[in-house]
């Protein structure tokens, strides 16, 4: 029998944390390694879409997110999710913005102030 995803109650916060924590470094890594030549756009793109695939999986309302961690992954995401390969690799500007958040997001860096992100 099919089950609607949209059916089901709201994931706990605990469960949203440990997935943002599961999730983050690896999206992170991705887009440093892709960034730097060591990993191939659409292989990082595909990791993108797969966390996507697990996130509605908890059906997780849309909105704000529990925490600045949070809301930078979210940043980040959109930012890889809405940047074609040539404007990655090509804008020494854009490659700042997604390092930044990737760096924070590692425990390597500080948060900029505009890193807001919101969830899907």
């Amino acid at each position: 029998m099919l089950k609607l995803v949209s059916s089901k109650q709201g994931a706990p916060a605990s469960l949203i944390s440990q997935h943002i924590a599961d999730h983050a470094p690896a999206i992170a890594l991705s887009a440093l390694a892709t960034i730097s030549g060591n990993v191939n756009y659409d292989a990082m793109k595909t990791t993108v879409t797969e966390h996507l695939h697990e996130w509605w999986k908890l059906s997780v309302p849309s909105g704000s997110p529990d925490d600045h961690y949070e809301s930078t992954y979210w940043y980040l995401i959109h930012l890889l999710e809405s940047l074609e390969e040539h404007e990655l690799l090509g804008n020494n500007f854009m490659q700042y913005k997604v390092s930044s958040a990737a760096h924070y997001l590692l425990g390597v860096g500080e948060r900029q102030a505009k890193m807001q992100g919101i969830r899907p």
